[in-house]
């Protein structure tokens, strides 16, 4: 990572891969609300959310090169298990770009978390308040004209939320939620540290 000037905008490649997300995202949302509002009550056992909120990587070197914080958007399923705990999946992705340092060509990085955990919800007819906790691995990568690295760290996280149910039988809730984790990976006979934190909003469907 040797680059500074955060310079994301302008991204084509960004842009492209934006719009299709937009389309997956409007197509399956869809498909799952037809799918899931044919479902009785009692065989709804979990969720189908889209994701998304900002994350800041707490790795000095990657702040002073792509800035603080951005965009992150992903996919998360759950699943009910047994006395109101939750099993959940995540898979995200997170993308900055920025320039060099002396050359001030342009350097892209692309960060894809993956996620599982446990959490507990509390029973309610409207908001339902969540805590929980899981293990994390982190696949990033990074290219310019230097090179190309690509790695991943290991980790773990808390989270904590809330559920707002539109409806006792609406299939659709919305999802606010903040989340840390920590994540080291090792590069170059250094530690990266890739863990941080990330909040925002979601919108699922119960299934």
């Amino acid at each position: 990572m040797n680059a500074v000037n955060f310079n994301e905008g302008a991204d084509p490649m960004a842009k492209k891969r934006c719009g299709a997300a937009a389309l997956l995202v409007f197509s399956l949302t869809m498909g799952l609300t037809v799918f899931s509002s044919d479902l009785p009550a009692a065989t709804k056992q979990g969720t189908f959310q889209f994701f998304l909120g900002n994350y800041t990587i707490n790795e000095p070197l990657f702040k002073s090169i792509y800035q603080n914080g951005g965009r992150i958007l992903g996919i998360l399923l759950s699943a009910n298990l047994v006395f109101n705990f939750d099993f959940y999946f995540e898979i995200k992705e997170f993308y900055k770009s920025g320039t060099l340092t002396y050359s001030k060509e342009q350097t892209r990085f692309l960060l894809v978390p993956v996620s599982l955990g446990l959490r507990y919800v509390l029973p309610s007819s409207f908001i339902r308040p969540y805590f929980g906790a899981g293990g994390d691995v982190y696949v990033y990568y990074e290219t310019n004209p230097i090179g190309s690295v690509l790695n991943y760290a290991k980790g773990y996280h808390l989270l904590g939320g809330a559920y707002l149910q539109l409806g006792k039988d609406f299939p659709i809730l919305i999802n606010v939620r903040m989340k840390y984790t920590l994540a080291k990976a090792s590069q170059n006979g250094r530690s990266i540290d890739l863990g941080g934190l990330e909040y925002g909003a979601g919108i699922g469907l119960v299934f």
